[in-house]
């Protein structure tokens, strides 16, 4: 009884068995042309499905397709897979899949994680459609670009400082049109501009070593400072700030410096501070306040010089003090650049005065250029040129000894006149004045002419006011009533333009002919006694 019982056991084990492995055989029957639980492609969940219905679930998918595009600043638009009419193609890779599941091995995929699958999705699109998408994406309209910068250098407070590349929103519009293209045919779901290379980008940036070691150079030269001494304590500075501006480097990174602007400033300097050729304020002694005009005597700049100079002393690099480079200099710097040592001559009144240092050494009367005849002494100041003694003054038909010869202007100059005139001042000149030249009492002159130095100023001018002195005879008595002998021997003739000096014992000091200085070679002209 036992052993029948057991056998009918075994049986219904054996039953039940068969009953669970054909429900599970079953079971793995259905799995040949279904995908097991779980299962995906590309994502896209086919549990359950056969390959035709997992092929409808993905074209589903396909035409819900949306491609985001991003961009460098964050912003995002779409393209709909239905604008460019995306659509996927069939292929027999689904049914390849399936063909891949062990069928009786249904049971672990259910409490697995199940398989995931992904295929080269072959799918279809409109080019000229995405084209035509493309060109209305907010993004890619050109006046909402702005296009990169380098890095730069910018001159900021007297330095140069490196100014950072601008990455900009200029995007490459071929460039754009490839990356959505692959993007589509690859099936993304998103493609980031930027990280796609599709920004058009900056040629230098700030980590440049070259822009850096640009910065440098321009740096040690931006530095350069200049400080010009203009005589009697004035100085002027030639500061940084405005020299940066004038560098910049060649294609092989050397500084160039702007030569005009170099010009420019030597200009403006020599503007503000030659002196000859201006009319300037000037008191007299007797208090009166007239304009005389500079002619030889003053400060005048040699412009192309000092630029050049200038400009070498810039492409050293060096800060400096400099002394311009004059063509005239003066022995004083304000006041007229008299300061307290000149001689004085006033036309009107027939007056000279000789200061030194300050004191009044000589006052007199004296004669000068016969105004009748044409032959006005010169006005303006003057350099004295040279002094020397006991010259033959000679002009066409006369020969005259003087004393003591003092030229300034060509061929007029201060002598002394006692040897044919023995009266000063008044209105002699008028009439019968000297051809240019100062006739001055020989007494008087000798004061002058010792204490006198070349290059010492002479203030020629006509006063507003006739003071009324009275003529000097060289005796030093007043002579109101005399009008003083013609001087008809002295050799300057029309304001000393067409005089001839002779210099005995052969100097050639105040030498002129026409107004213009004797140099070696033209001395076979001039007869030396």
């Amino acid at each position: 009884m036992r052993k029948r019982r057991t056998g009918i056991a075994l049986a219904g084990a054996v039953m039940l068995l068969l009953i669970v492995l054909g429900m599970y055989a079953g079971i793995g029957f259905y799995y040949r042309t279904h995908f097991f639980e779980h299962a995906t492609i590309n994502g896209t969940d086919v549990s359950d499905l056969t390959a035709e219905e997992a092929k409808e679930r993905l074209a589903a998918s396909v035409e819900n397709y949306t491609l985001t595009v991003k961009t460098r600043e964050g912003k995002t638009e779409t393209i709909r897979g239905a604008d460019i009419r995306y659509r996927l193609v069939a292929d027999q890779e689904i049914q390849g899949f399936l063909g891949q599941q062990n069928a009786m091995a249904w049971l672990p995929k259910y409490f697995g994680a199940g398989d995931a699958y992904t295929m080269e999705v072959s799918t279809s699109y409109d080019k000229a459609l995405l084209q035509h998408v493309e060109a209305k994406l907010d993004c890619l309209k050109t006046d909402a670009m702005t296009p990169p910068e380098d890095a730069h250098l910018m001159l900021q407070d007297g330095q140069y400082v490196i100014v950072p590349e601008v990455e900009g929103t200029m995007l490459d519009l071929q460039k754009v049109d490839k990356a959505l293209q692959e993007a589509v045919e690859s099936g993304y779901t998103e493609v980031d501009l930027d990280a796609s290379g599709c920004y058009a980008t900056p040629a230098v940036r700030a980590t440049d070593g070259s822009l850096k070691a640009q910065a440098a150079i321009m740096n040690k030269y931006s530095s350069v400072t200049v400080t010009y001494d203009m005589g009697g304590g004035v100085t002027e500075v030639l500061d940084a700030a405005t020299t940066a501006g004038w560098f910049s480097l060649d294609a092989d990174g050397q500084p160039v410096i702007d030569r005009s602007a170099v010009s420019a400033w030597v200009n403006a300097l020599a503007d503000r501070y030659d002196t000859i050729g201006k009319s300037e304020p000037f008191v007299t002694s007797r208090g009166e306040t007239v304009y005389v005009t500079a002619q030889t005597y003053g400060w005048q700049m040699d412009r192309e010089s000092e630029t050049e100079a200038l400009y070498n002393q810039l492409m050293l690099g060096e800060s400096a003090t400099r002394t311009p480079i004059w063509y005239e200099s003066a022995g004083a710097r304000g006041d007229n650049d008299l300061g307290n040592t000149y001689v004085e001559i006033d036309y009107t009144n027939q007056r000279l005065w000789f200061y030194k240092d300050g004191a009044l050494l000589v006052e007199t009367a004296v004669v000068t250029g016969n105004v009748s005849a044409g032959n006005a002494s010169p006005e303006g100041i003057f350099c004295l040129v040279g002094k020397s003694e006991h010259e033959t003054l000679k002009g066409e038909g006369y020969s005259t000894p003087v004393d003591y010869w003092m030229p300034f202007y060509g061929g007029v100059g201060i002598h002394d006149a006692d040897s044919w005139r023995s009266v000063y001042g008044g209105d002699i000149y008028q009439t019968s004045g000297s051809h240019g030249c100062i006739n001055t009492p020989t007494a008087k002159v000798a004061v002058i002419y010792q204490n006198i130095e070349v290059g010492t100023p002479i203030v020629c001018y006509r006063s507003g006011i006739n003071y009324g002195y009275a003529q000097e005879t060289t005796d030093g008595t007043s002579n109101a009533g005399s009008t003083g002998n013609t001087e008809n021997t002295e050799t300057n003739g029309n304001n000393g333009s067409d005089a001839i000096v002779i210099i005995d014992g052969g100097g050639t000091s105040g030498v002129t002919e026409n107004g213009v200085p004797y140099t070696g070679e033209d001395l076979q002209d001039v007869v030396i006694q």
